[in-house]
């Protein structure tokens, strides 16, 4: 049977035969001839002598030539085919990868890609024989080893049982793990790794980290459309800022045209609107959107995108918030009965609401009310004090804005200090209707600060807000950069104060005389404004500051340290981690409610902390053991999936980096090798060669008689 060369290239080198034969023939010995008067003196040179070098001359040559061909021909690898290889083919094993990201969701010109991808992987194990051996590896947001290595037969009704993901995928960590599997196989069993993809180029970037064994077949079996065309809703944003209006964000990808659309806007599964959207092609669209008046709870946002691509999982997209309960704010109002913008209130109450008297729920931070003096008592006794109102739903006042009033009757007063020290917020304006004496007798015990004298401004030269504690709830507004300017309000009146032991200065005026006061009382808070409710002693009324201001002070008052008119959970892409700190050491049992409506139980751990893989795009809700709601949050589709631009089986195959296993194999238990479909020689001829060089040099270095 004829040798057969792993590296044939390599028996070049037996050219260089020619190099110990050169040496050779360079360094014969040539005779010289001489011309002497006589040679009696020297003794005649013995034939034999002169023979036996050049027998020893020539086997140094043979030997020299047998040792460089042996090592030239060690390294070519030659091996002689078992006979049995011939006649019956060794078992295979092979690692089928299937990629499940979700563009395998898709449907284009070719048709359903996850179909595709069952067909071409049912026509894999269908080309197996019984001997040979299989494993599934299926690839979403990881590598998921779902059939070990088994017979074909037994691993074909695994692809029955899946289903491509809402997740991400990353091919890297498919190869990477059947590169692991690879590395068990048997001697002599050859290995092949299949991979059955769409090729998203974003899920091939990571390809080139993973380096291959070099005895390892691949193929690559693509699936798909290079680019087709796909739209998708990519952001969602309910609550953007002060400044801009919730919006969502459209974008397209793929070469053809971009398509009319229809975009349906739903809160709380109710449609709100549906209307025609141009979408950009090969960029993104964003339409502004107007949430409706909703009560204060837990609510859910949906936008669905109606369009021809060619997925349609990534078409709609959640977003739940909370919107907290409103401030209630009681205004005192002392001059009832005159025109409305002669009211002492009619400036905090156009801050606080300026859409008062319009029907239909409320939507906005607070909830005002007013009353007289002589009604405040009763405004501000709990309901299930008064007789016959032990049911009533009117809850009481988080905060009161009092502007100066003449006089206080007793049981005001006392209903006042009563509020505030359960924990109400009162805040107290000055005036011309409350002399010095007269409010810091009625008030003494509950104003932050005693009023002293009232002073004018020159006209010249008024006072303006110099210092204030922008970390309050007050100023909060102006914190950052070009906020709004303090400063720009002119105040004409005031009264000197003497600040109350305990409490605190929130602003001064330019010249450092208090202009805000604040006290704790029991549990509540009271606020003394060396200013008018009105335009009387300033034009701060008047002023863009005026408003940030006002609803800084009955956040104040009623302690809400957040400004916004909903809150929004953190949303989750599908596959990744969701984590909520439930607080330390809680015990508290939760449930998950599914989008598919299926309730699992929530595992806490003891630290407080909740965590769990999301994996159905949609709203999720937690339960406590009485059923009631404690959170809901939304799981979207990742973004990276809706570009189903992919690359060739070709561009991959370019990014697989080989690992050489090494040109020298690790010594069998025989000299010819472990592979019993070939019996390797190249041990064998290296050891030939070692011997004849140790002949070589016992031969040279022998000294002729």
């Amino acid at each position: 049977m004829p040798f057969v060369f792993t590296h044939a290239f390599l028996l070049a080198a037996l050219g260089g035969l020619a190099l110990p034969v050169a040496l050779h023939l360079l360094m014969k010995r040539r005779q010289v001839r001489m011309k002497f008067s006589t040679v009696r003196f020297f003794d005649p040179q013995d034939p034999e002598a002169k023979a036996k070098r050049r027998l020893r001359n020539l086997l140094l040559l043979f030997l020299r030539i047998a040792c460089f061909t042996l090592i030239v021909l060690a390294f070519a690898r030659p091996f002689l085919p078992s006979p049995v290889q011939a006649t019956r083919r060794s078992p295979r094993q092979l690692v089928l990868v299937l990629d499940r990201s979700l563009s395998l969701q898709a449907r284009d010109s070719t048709g359903p890609r996850w179909e595709q991808v069952l067909t071409l992987a049912r026509k894999t194990l269908a080309e197996l024989t019984p001997d040979d051996r299989v494993a599934i590896v299926a690839l979403g947001s990881k590598a998921e080893l779902v059939a070990p290595f088994g017979p074909p037969s037994v691993a074909s009704p695994q692809l029955a049982e899946l289903k491509p993901t809402h997740t991400t995928s990353d091919l890297a960590d498919g190869l990477r793990e059947a590169a692991r599997l690879t590395r068990a196989a048997a001697p002599g069993v050859s290995s092949t790794l299949v991979l059955v993809s769409d090729l998203q180029a974003n899920a091939a970037d990571a390809i080139a980290s993973v380096p291959l064994p070099a005895d390892v077949e691949v193929r690559i079996l693509a699936v798909g459309d290079r680019a087709p065309f796909n739209a998708s809703v990519v952001d969602l944003q309910l609550d953007p800022g002060e400044t801009n209006r919730p919006f969502v964000t459209l974008a397209t990808f793929g070469d053809e045209p971009a398509t009319n659309a229809a975009l349906e806007f739903l809160v709380d599964d109710r449609p709100v609107w549906k209307r025609p959207v141009a979408l950009a092609q090969g960029g993104s669209t964003r339409v502004d959107l107007d949430l409706p008046l909703l009560a204060p709870g837990w609510h859910q946002a949906e936008v669905r995108l109606d369009t021809r691509d060619a997925l349609a999982a990534d078409n709609r997209r959640s977003a739940t918030f909370s919107v907290p309960p409103p401030v209630r704010v009681l205004l005192v109002e002392g001059r009832p009965g005159v025109r409305s913008f002669r009211e002492q209130t009619f400036f905090l109450a156009a801050a606080l609401d300026p859409r008062a008297g319009e029907p239909g729920a409320v939507n906005g931070r607070f909830v005002v009310s007013r009353c007289t003096p002589a009604e405040l008592s009763l405004a501000l006794t709990p309901r299930s004090d008064i007789a016959g109102n032990s049911n009533a739903p009117v809850p009481p006042p988080d905060a009161v804005l009092v502007p100066a009033q003449r006089a206080w009757s007793t049981d005001a007063l006392t209903a006042m200090e009563r509020f505030i020290r359960s924990g109400g917020g009162a805040a107290f304006f000055v005036g011309d209707e409350a002399p010095a004496a007269s409010v810091n007798h009625a008030l003494g015990e509950l104003l932050p600060a005693q009023l002293l004298q009232s002073e004018a401004a020159e006209p010249e030269n008024p006072w303006r807000i110099g210092a204030a504690d922008r970390a309050t709830a007050v100023f909060d507004a102006f914190r950052s950069p070009n906020s709004g300017n303090l400063a720009v309000a002119e105040f004409t009146r005031r009264f000197s104060l003497q600040p109350a032991p305990g409490s605190t200065v929130l602003a001064r005026f330019d010249d450092g005389v208090p202009c805000l006061v604040q006290r704790t009382l029991g549990s509540g808070r009271v606020l003394l404004v060396n200013t008018t409710s009105d335009t009387a002693w300033s034009d701060w009324p008047k002023h863009k500051t005026f408003v940030p201001a006002i609803h800084g002070l009955a956040r104040q008052l009623a302690r809400r340290t957040d400004d916004r008119l909903l809150t929004e959970p953190v949303a989750f892409a599908a596959g990744t981690e969701a984590v909520f700190n439930l607080g330390n050491g809680s015990t508290q049992r939760l449930d998950l409610m599914l989008p598919d409506g299926i309730r699992t139980q929530a595992p806490v751990d003891a630290r407080g902390e909740l965590r769990f893989d999301t994996v159905q795009p949609g709203v999720h809700r937690l339960l406590n053991y009485s059923n009631a709601e404690s959170l809901r949050f939304a799981v979207h589709t990742p973004n990276a999936e809706s570009d189903l631009t992919g690359i060739t089986a070709k561009q991959v195959e370019r990014r697989i980096v080989r690992r050489d296993p090494g040109s020298v194999e690790p010594p069998g238990p025989d000299l010819f090798g472990t592979d019993s479909s070939r019996r390797e020689l190249w041990r064998l001829l290296l050891l030939t060669a070692i011997v004849l060089l140790l002949v070589e040099t016992l031969v040279a270095n022998r000294t002729a008689p």
